[in-house]
């Protein structure tokens, strides 16, 4: 079986007998029910080969479908004029650069085409380009625009995101003239921005990232795992000696989860389990393809509590357009797939990582980014922590985030133990444990409850006392009352820190 990694066209994928997960069910329902759409989703999942798959329609190339959904129905496969604009690749860091590449764009298509641009600016050009099509064939325009918002993405924390944000905003805003001439309009995106005419200024786009229809548009059901992987979950479970039923369940927890309409199926990663089924080897595949560093940024400069990533609750806000000036941490993570829909309690939102690939690599992502050392180096720390918890040395463990703390920039040291705080509770989620911060019980809240196979441990932060005094609350307000009788050992830990270390200080441990 060929697995079509970094092969984004269609036509290459059916040729060359790579293996394509049917969606032309689905891709024939939107082309018979509508004509403009925009569809959200998180990279790597399936965009590019959908569009591609959208182009060859078009195209009529009929060939190409035999034997797919789409092929038993009524879909007549007549060709027509086809305009694809890719900004995937295109190294647009100003407003200038990408008023060049539509430009080049058109320029290409007039010159493919025999047609002869009598403007100079690429408004003018696009809209001549798509009109003269039309006039020239008497066949309307199919228009496809991939990842629309990488402009803006390339941007964000550029000066020159006004600039760019603004020249968007002229084209798409002309793409409403143009109704007339075309055929079909199907824009893909990861985010959604507000202000941005594709959205302000085009009220006949129907927007589907959030349909139960199309949820499953991109990415693989369960059905689908099982229909098209069989056999190399089957090498897989062979390789690791694991049953068929465990493989599938280990798989799931990888890379399964991801929901775009509760009343829908959740979906895999396409990318992760094709680059899981190529290797036999369970990685974090998704994160290796790009590290999400504006997201971090944007953590850090929101004073974002890490402790609250997963199951936070969200409005239904989080599912409109932001502003590109005014990021939503929320609405962008789940955008952007590093969140996703778990469950719905009027009017909220419960929102968490979508599967483990996700949240140990977003996590592990966290812990190199605040302590400004490699991902690598993340592992190395966290392999140690993660022994010396398990053998109840709290000395090693303590040396060890010490070391770890050190590196942590001055600039975004928070000068309140909530930042410790959600900091260790990211380095313990990294480490595998369950870790719960600011845990209530009927005489207050504990600072962190981390829990190993064997031993549970309570923990007490103190920006301002010292170790003896964080030990005390602990005894004071009872706080192991409510882990006892569960047959783990419990361990009290009072920790201080020392202010102009900006570190840990003092410790102690004691046996409840």
């Amino acid at each position: 079986m060929k697995y079509p990694l970094g092969v984004q066209t269609f036509s290459k994928v059916i040729q060359q007998n790579y293996v394509y997960v049917d969606k032309t069910a689905l891709i024939y329902e939107l082309i018979d029910q509508g004509e403009w759409y925009f569809l959200s989703r998180p990279r790597r999942f399936g965009k590019s080969l959908l569009v591609s798959t959208l182009e060859s329609l078009f195209l009529g190339e009929k060939a190409l479908f035999k034997g797919l959904d789409i092929a038993n129905t009524d879909y007549a496969f007549e060709s027509v004029p086809v305009i694809k604009l890719e900004f995937t690749a295109a190294k647009i860091t100003d407003a200038p650069s990408l008023e060049a590449f539509i430009s080049e764009q058109a320029q290409s298509l007039a010159q493919a085409h025999g047609i002869s641009l009598t403007s100079t600016h690429f408004e003018r050009q696009f809209s001549e380009i798509v009109t003269r099509l039309h006039q020239n064939t008497g066949k309307r325009v199919a228009l496809l625009i991939d990842e629309y918002d990488k402009p803006i993405l390339n941007t964000l924390e550029s000066d020159e995101l006004v600039s760019v944000k603004d020249t968007l905003n002229a084209f798409y805003a002309m793409l409403k003239t143009l109704d007339a001439h075309l055929h079909f309009v199907f824009i893909t995106g990861v985010s959604k921005f507000s202000k941005v005419s594709v959205f302000s200024g085009m009220n006949n786009l129907r927007d589907i990232s959030t349909h139960a229809r199309y949820a499953t548009l991109c990415g693989y059901t369960q059905q689908e795992m099982t229909q098209y992987f069989s056999a190399p979950t089957a090498a897989l479970a062979n390789k690791l000696q694991l049953t068929d039923e465990q493989a599938k369940q280990e798989i799931a927890h990888w890379y399964n989860g991801y929901c775009f309409n509760l009343e829908s199926n959740r979906v895999y990663n396409p990318h992760s389990v094709l680059s899981l089924f190529d290797t036999l080897k369970f990685e974090n595949y998704w994160f290796q393809t790009a590290t999400p560093t504006f997201l971090i940024n944007l953590l850090k400069r929101e004073q974002t509590d890490l402790s609250e990533l997963a199951s936070v609750e969200v409005s239904e806000s989080a599912f409109y357009a932001v502003e590109p000036e005014q990021l939503d941490v929320y609405a962008v993570l789940l955008q952007t797939g590093y969140l996703t829909l778990k469950s719905y309690e009027a009017p909220l939102y419960c929102l968490d990582f979508p599967n483990k690939e996700v949240k140990d690599a977003f996590y592990e992502s966290l812990v190199a980014n605040y302590a400004a050392i490699a991902p690598s180096s993340a592992k190395t720390y966290a392999a140690k922590m993660h022994r010396f918890l398990n053998q109840n040395n709290i000395a090693g463990f303590i040396e060890q985030l010490r070391i770890f703390l050190a590196g942590v920039p001055y600039e975004i040291t928070l000068k309140n133990e909530k930042y410790y705080q959600s900091l260790f509770f990211v380095i313990c989620k990294l480490l595998g444990f369950t870790a719960e911060v600011e845990v209530s019980t009927n005489k207050g809240r504990i600072d962190c409850v981390v829990e190993t196979d064997k031993t549970i441990y309570i923990i007490e932060f103190k920006l301002q006392g010292n170790k003896d005094d964080a030990l005390q609350q602990i005894k004071d307000k009872q706080y192991a009352q409510k882990y006892q009788g569960q047959g783990k050992k419990i361990t009290l830990l009072g920790v201080a820190f020392d202010h102009q270390e900006r570190n840990i200080g003092e410790w102690i441990e004691e046996g409840a």
